[in-house]
């Protein structure tokens, strides 16, 4: 029983073997671009909206200064 042991080892020493736990098709990527893309713009887009409202706002007060 050691000996075969021993035997498994030693043909295992040449290359290393990793598991894969998911499918590397192009859809997959595609979805996975997809979605980086989107988790993106769905936090970038309050920021924006944020940061035109405060534009516009600062061109309101300018223009009653004006006045």
């Amino acid at each position: 029983m050691l000996v075969v042991d021993a035997q498994r080892v030693s043909k295992g020493q040449g290359a290393m073997e990793y598991a894969v736990c998911y499918d590397h098709s192009g859809i997959q990527l595609a979805w996975s671009i997809f979605l980086d893309v989107t988790a993106f713009f769905v936090i970038m887009a309050p920021l924006a909206a944020a940061r035109l409202i405060a534009i516009s706002r600062a061109s309101r007060a300018d223009r009653l200064q004006l006045a």
